[in-house]
């Protein structure tokens, strides 16, 4: 059944759960934020997406036994968009180690100015969803 107007405060929850379950490595628990349409740009990406397959390639980059990861949100705006959907911005910082990728064995990822940008929307069966998510870093000055 269909919540009948979503809050947000709810928002801000989906945003710490997102996190959370990124730290824990819960992988099931990720995907399933994803709307089967939402797109992602991660913060190194150059290309936009699925938001199934952007948890799908963490899981396999940071979700092994070997790295680990802390995370943290802060700032976080929420844009009531209607009833059913809404988006959060904020900052968030990002560090993981042994991120698995190419022939390097792994290597570090120290992200201390992220943005975020959530797009939620709720299902049919009023479960808030991802439908878009974009992160981006500050370039240090050269």
């Amino acid at each position: 059944m269909l919540k009948t107007k979503l809050t947000a405060e709810d928002v801000k929850a989906e945003v710490h759960r997102f996190w959370n379950s990124f730290q824990a490595k819960a992988t099931a628990s990720l995907s399933d934020m994803y709307a089967p349409e939402a797109t992602v740009f991660s913060s190194v990406s150059n290309r936009v997406e699925p938001g199934r397959l952007a948890a799908a390639r963490r899981h396999r980059e940071y979700f092994h036994a070997k790295s680990t990861i802390r995370a943290s949100v802060s700032n976080i705006d929420v844009v009531m968009l209607g009833e059913n959907a809404a988006v959060a911005s904020y900052n968030f910082m990002f560090h993981a180690t042994k991120v698995a990728g190419g022939v390097s064995g792994g290597h570090d990822e120290d992200i201390k100015q992220g943005r975020a940008s959530h797009v939620f929307m709720s299902d049919m069966d009023g479960k808030l969803r991802i439908v878009h998510e974009h992160f981006s870093t500050v370039d240090k000055p050269a």
